[in-house]
C-alpha cells in the first residue's frame, strides 16, 4: 500500500511558541551518572524525601537529596529545576508499624499517615527553610506523595492525604519560586483519576501530577508493551491519559512526573528507540491543548533488566533509544507541535513547516524493521531518529514504526 500526504493539508493546525527546555524531564538513578542527553528538569529521585531526610524526629540529613538538587538544571534565578517527592512516612512517625518496610539504607518507610500532623508540618517547614536559595538552592517543584493510589506507597485515605497536602501548601508556597504538585497517581483502570479528583476537592495545588505508564509490566515478564499511542495499551494510551487528567484538572497545568515503558516493557533496541520517540512527540502535541508543562522519563542510569525502563546502555552512554530521545527533542525544540492526527495507521504531527510521521502498522525485530512506501509532496529532505539527514527521492520515503522528520 502506498501512502500520500500533502504539505498544504497538514499545516492547517496553528503553530505556537517552541517548548521550554524544562518540559523535557528526566530522572536519574544516582548523581554519579547524570543524563547524557539534553533535558531541562530533573525528575524526582528514587529516594522519597521525608524518609530520606528526617531519619529521626528533628534530625535532618540533607546530603543525598542535596546532591540531586545541586546537579539539577538551574534557571536564571538559580532555582533548581527538580521535582522532589515527599512521602513515605518515616518509621519513627507511626506507632503501628504494620505498614512499614525496611529500605535498602536500613530506614523504615511507612505507607500510613503520621500519627501527629505536626511531625509532617515540622518537616515541610524544615524543607522549605533549607532550600531557601542561601543554604541550598530554591527548588521549583514539590510533589506531595508518590503513587498515592497504590497501597505500597499510601495506605491511608484520600482525605487524610488531602489534610496533609492542605497543611503543607502554604508552607511550601512561602517560597515564591516553588510550585506544589498533587500526589502522583498511576492509571489503575481510572482509579488514579478518581483519587486525584477527590484530592483536588479538598486540597490546593499548582499542578496535577500523574505517572504515564501505558503498559502493565512486572519484574517477571519482558517485552509486549504496545507503542504509547496504541489502543492495545494494557493500561491506557498516552493520549487517553493526558486528555482524561486534563478534564479533571480544573484548568491546572499537567505534570507527568514519571513515564516510559515500565518494567521490561520493551526489550528490542529498535522498538525502544521508536517507543521513546513516539512518547516524546505525542506528549509534546498536548503541551498547548492540555496545558501539559512537563513530560518525564523514568529513569536514566538503570540497566534494561531493572525497574521503570531505561534509555541508555549500561556503559552510561546513550543507546539507540537515548539517541532518539535527543534527536526528537531537537525536532520539538525547533518547531513545537500543536496536534497529531492519524489516518489509518499513519500518524502525522505538524511541527512548524516540518512534518513528523510514522506508520503504526510496521514493526522491528532482531535488527530488521519493516517499512512501506510513503508518497509526499512539498518535502525535499528528512531526518531519522538516529539523526541521519537524507534526501527524498522520487517523492517517496520508506516509512516504518520509527518516526521521520520531513523537511521542505
Amino acid at each position: 500500500m502506498r501512502h500520500f500526504v500533502s504539505l498544504v493539508l497538514l499545516l492547517c493546525a496553528s503553530a505556537f511558541a517552541q517548548l521550554p527546555q524544562n518540559f523535557f524531564t528526566l530522572s536519574t538513578a544516582n548523581t554519579a551518572d547524570m543524563p547524557k542527553v539534553p533535558y531541562g528538569t530533573l525528575g524526582h529521585p528514587g529516594s522519597l524525601v521525608w524518609t530520606a531526610v528526617e531519619t529521626s524526629r528533628g534530625f535532618y540529613n540533607w546530603k543525598q537529596i542535596d546532591g540531586f538538587v545541586k546537579k539539577a538544571p538551574h534557571d536564571s534565578n538559580g532555582v533548581a529545576q527538580i521535582d522532589l517527592t515527599l512521602g513515605y512516612t518515616p518509621g519513627w512517625a507511626v506507632a503501628n508499624q504494620s505498614s512499614c518496610r525496611k529500605l535498602a539504607n536500613g530506614l523504615l518507610a511507612c505507607t500510613a499517615p503520621p500519627d501527629n500532623l505536626q511531625d509532617w508540618t515540622d518537616f515541610v517547614s524544615a524543607l522549605i527553610s533549607h532550600y531557601n536559595g542561601i543554604s541550598a538552592p530554591h527548588v521549583a517543584f514539590y510533589e506531595i506523595w508518590n503513587e498515592a493510589n497504590m497501597l505500597q506507597f499510601w495506605s491511608g485515605t484520600v482525605s487524610q492525604l488531602a489534610t496533609m497536602g492542605a497543611a503543607a501548601y502554604p508552607i511550601l508556597k512561602s517560597d515564591p519560586y516553588s510550585q506544589v504538585l498533587t500526589p502522583s497517581v498511576v492509571w489503575q483502570a481510572g482509579n488514579g483519576l478518581a483519587f486525584t479528583q477527590s484530592y483536588l476537592s479538598a486540597a490546593p495545588a499548582d499542578a496535577v501530577s500523574f505517572h504515564a505508564y501505558t503498559c502493565k509490566t512486572n519484574l517477571k515478564s519482558s517485552g509486549g508493551c504496545a507503542m504509547p499511542e496504541s489502543a492495545g495499551s494494557s493500561n491506557a494510551p498516552l493520549q487517553t491519559m493526558i486528555q482524561s487528567f486534563a478534564q479533571i484538572a480544573n484548568s491546572l497545568p499537567l505534570f507527568i512526573s514519571e513515564g516510559g515503558w515500565g518494567v521490561h516493557g520493551v526489550t528490542d533496541p529498535d522498538l525502544q528507540a521508536a517507543w521513546a520517540a513516539h512518547y516524546l512527540v505525542l506528549g509534546a502535541s498536548f503541551a498547548q491543548s492540555a496545558n501539559l508543562t512537563h513530560l518525564a522519563w523514568f529513569e536514566w542510569g538503570v540497566p534494561t533488566m531493572a525497574l521503570s525502563g531505561n534509555i541508555e546502555a549500561s556503559s552510561g552512554q546513550p543507546n539507540a533509544a537515548g539517541i532518539a530521545y535527543g534527536v526528537v527533542q531537537s525536532w520539538l525544540n525547533s518547531n513545537a507541535i500543536s496536534s497529531c492526527s492519524v489516518s489509518g495507521t499513519i500518524w502525522s504531527c505538524a511541527a512548524g513547516a516540518n512534518l513528523i510521521v510514522w506508520d503504526a502498522s510496521q514493526s522491528c525485530s532482531n535488527g530488521v524493521c519493516t517499512t512501506s512506501p510513503y508518497l509526499v509532496t512539498g518535502f525535499s529532505s528528512y531526518q531519522d531518529i538516529a539523526g541521519e539527514n537524507l534526501v527524498v527521492e522520487n517523492g517517496s520515503v520508506d516509512l516504518g514504526i520509527k518516526p521521520l522528520l520531513l523537511e521542505p
